[in-house]
């Protein structure tokens, strides 16, 4: 059970990191947006997009310096409100060049801080895996609501219709930073003095890296992929609606087979899933053939996750290697995005079908390659 003093700090944790993920979600939606909307190309959402995520992802790896040594409230305050601001102007910019700044610092600043401070405040907790387990479960129902009304939103209202939730989100939490843990208690952390054990997590961080580098591109560019195949947008937004609702079958079943079967085939068996329904977006595909693919898609993603991130846990002795798990999803996200931005000329979706796979393909090669050498353990 969560201490009575506690579950306020574990609320507002959730709270802050719902507020920081949110454009992970809404990403799909933001760079069709951007294509309706804003008449943007292919090219130009994907760098914006990119641009966002990288900025994420680089305030993963910053979150290493201030989590120890700023007050979490105030860290938070910071966040929050560059997401309010930045968010705001993002409303009313419909230049590239200024959107792509501003995506950038929002991400920065705001977006990626505030996951990274969510992700610290669960673990700093005394049941983490039970709170990670509700924090989870809270950003998947934000998920399914944001593909359930924020395509609608994004037709009535342009762009503010993906900003205004966000703007919303950080408002909530902004009001409850108050009741955040001030900072995590001190720990003696285990320093592994052995060389031999470097090189374990950082392979495993770089197959997580080319893995996001497929899986990532491919989900956010699936609203252009549904209007490309004459679905309309809000069917195509319902779609993603259910794959993401669904797609929790995924870490629940992770949790419960992580005892009764092998890490690797998991992983090799979820992945060539996830290449084969890549491949299979050819041609014309019906709506219930479109939402089938993107269910199966999501449900093997967030089934790999925890395999994955358990992987990279029980090869880390020291602890110091895991704290970049979120830098190296992101990460490899945004490195996706930015060479398929560089690769597609017009809106050829079928070269970003291609594209994936072989990513997703070259992780799966990479890890059977020294998944030998990965010593096995429990997820």
């Amino acid at each position: 059970m969560i201490r009575n003093n506690e579950r306020s700090e574990v609320i507002a944790a959730i709270l802050i990191g719902c507020a920081g993920v949110y454009m992970i979600f809404g990403m799909p939606f933001f760079v069709g947006g951007m294509l309706s909307e804003l008449n943007f190309s292919q090219s130009n959402a994907n760098l914006i997009s990119s641009a966002e995520i990288s900025g994420m992802s680089l305030s993963s790896l910053l979150g290493i310096i201030w989590v120890g040594k700023y007050n979490w409230r105030k860290v938070a305050a910071l966040a929050l409100s560059a997401i309010i601001i930045g968010n705001i102007i993002s409303c009313y910019v419909s230049d590239f060049n200024s959107l792509l700044a501003i995506r950038f610092l929002t991400g920065l600043l705001g977006h990626g801080t505030a996951f990274a401070l969510g992700v610290a405040a669960i673990g700093a907790t005394s049941e983490p895996d039970k709170n990670f387990g509700y924090s989870v479960a809270s950003q998947v129902i934000m998920g399914s609501l944001t593909a359930l009304f924020v395509p609608q939103a994004i037709a009535i209202f342009g762009i503010a219709g993906m900003c205004a939730p966000a703007i919303v989100l950080g408002i909530i939490a902004l009001f409850f930073t108050s009741k955040l843990a001030v900072s995590a208690a001190d720990k003696n952390s285990k320093k592994s003095t052995h060389n031999k054990f470097l090189i374990l997590p950082v392979m495993a961080l770089i197959i997580m890296v080319i893995w996001q580098m497929g899986v990532g591109p491919f989900f956010n560019n699936l609203v252009p992929y549904g209007i490309s195949m004459n679905i309309e947008a809000e069917d195509v937004g319902t779609a993603l609606f259910l794959s993401t609702a669904l797609s929790i079958i995924g870490p629940l079943s992770a949790s419960a087979l992580a005892s009764k079967i092998n890490r690797s085939v998991a992983i090799c068996f979820a992945l060539a899933i996830q290449v084969i329904i890549i491949l299979s977006f050819q041609g014309e595909i019906t709506w219930l053939g479109f939402a089938l693919r993107v269910i199966l898609f999501q449900t093997a993603w967030n089934f790999v996750g925890p395999f994955l991130m358990g992987l990279i846990a029980s090869v880390d002795e020291s602890g110091n290697y895991s704290v970049l798990i979120p830098a190296s999803q992101l990460g490899g996200i945004a490195i996706g995005h930015g060479v398929i931005a560089s690769l597609i000329q017009g809106n050829n979706m079928g070269l970003i079908n291609y594209y994936c796979a072989a990513v997703i393909f070259l992780s799966v090669f990479l890890y059977t390659l020294v998944m030998g050498k990965f010593k096995p353990a429990k997820v």
